[in-house]
């Protein structure tokens, strides 16, 4: 039986991170994690009802939990 793998990339259970990626990434990069659009990313970071995991640093510089990223977007799918 063949394996449903994640088109996002990111193996889903792998905690903090699968190795090579950093635990926290900017909204660009979540984006191409993903393999979705860096303006639908911006609307998860900027949703009121539900914002994927994030923290600001700096100026406004936004950066995203990588291991939420799966999870939050299989969430999306049946929303």
């Amino acid at each position: 039986m063949e394996e449903d793998k994640p088109a996002s990339g990111i193996p889903p259970g792998s905690w903090p991170v699968p190795l090579g990626l950093p635990l926290y990434v900017s909204v660009e990069q979540a984006a191409k994690l993903a393999g979705i659009a860096r303006d639908r990313m911006y609307e998860y970071v900027n949703s009121r009802a539900d914002p994927i995991p994030q923290m600001r640093v700096g100026r406004g510089r936004t950066l995203i939990r990588t291991s939420a990223i799966p999870e939050y977007l299989r969430r999306r799918e049946t929303a």
